[in-house]
């Protein structure tokens, strides 16, 4: 008997249930290189030259308190814009941190100094951003929360509006706009969601919500970091790898 996708009839998404940390303060805290990492292995920034030290952004753990409070600013065609480098893109070396966006931030939050995801995601701080990626149609907006006037989008709104609006059910649309020689990667994706359910009732009713944003992905769910795009400095391209 062949295995049939589902679409489901209205768009789910699932509120992680994070709290907001305090406005950052100064951090001094560094963080694991990787979810295997024990708590006493540090991980330190890219080395800073001297003549950059003024424009390069590593922040954590080097933020200071002057450092994070900065002028939100609506970015111009001209706008010089960096990342935050816990999301930043790094194609010869590994990911700043492993985390699964399959999985809530809350499932490895915990394992890192808190303020370091308080801290602004840009430098400078952005009252938005507009994250894509070429297999996902609609493009994710990321605002600050709580929306308090003046706030910047930090760290923590940039992976948790990821995780939201990943696990959004796609239309039908969607899916036919998926390449045919595609497609299979991500039913597959889709089953090998679902399967890791052990509590059948609960496997069955996730499998009637439908193919959702993360299978587009086709198992490609690990965050590797956002890279810049030449569209406008606040729209930040989503690039990810196997788990």
């Amino acid at each position: 008997m062949s295995k049939r996708v589902h679409f489901a009839t209205t768009n789910i998404t699932y509120q992680p249930g994070y709290e907001s940390s305090p406005s950052p303060t100064s951090s001094s805290s560094s963080l694991p290189s990787d979810s295997s990492s024990s708590s006493s292995e540090l991980l330190t920034p890219p080395p800073i030259d001297e003549d950059d030290r003024q424009s390069a952004y590593p922040r954590t753990p080097f933020a200071k308190e002057l450092d994070l409070y900065p002028e939100v600013v609506t970015p111009g065609p001209t706008t010089q814009m960096q990342i935050h480098f816990l999301l930043a893109f790094t194609p010869y070396s590994k990911p700043a941190f492993y985390h699964n966006l399959a999985f809530p931030l809350s499932s490895v939050e915990n394992k890192y100094p808190p303020r370091a995801f308080s801290e602004p995601a840009t430098s400078p701080p952005l009252p938005s951003l507009t994250i894509f990626h070429p297999r996902i149609k609609q493009e994710i907006i990321v605002n600050p929360n709580p929306p308090v006037a003046g706030s910047f989008v930090s760290v923590r709104d940039v992976l948790v509006k990821l995780y939201m609006e990943l696990r959004l059910a796609i239309h039908p649309s969607e899916y036919a706009a998926v390449p045919k020689e595609e497609r299979r990667f991500v039913d597959d994706a889709y089953w090998r969601r679902c399967r890791k359910i052990r509590n059948e009732a609960d496997r069955i009713q996730e499998e009637q919500k439908g193919i959702k944003r993360i299978d587009l992905l086709m198992g490609q769910t690990r965050f590797t970091g956002l890279s810049g795009t030449l569209r406008a400095p606040d729209i930040w391209e989503l690039n990810v790898g196997l788990p």
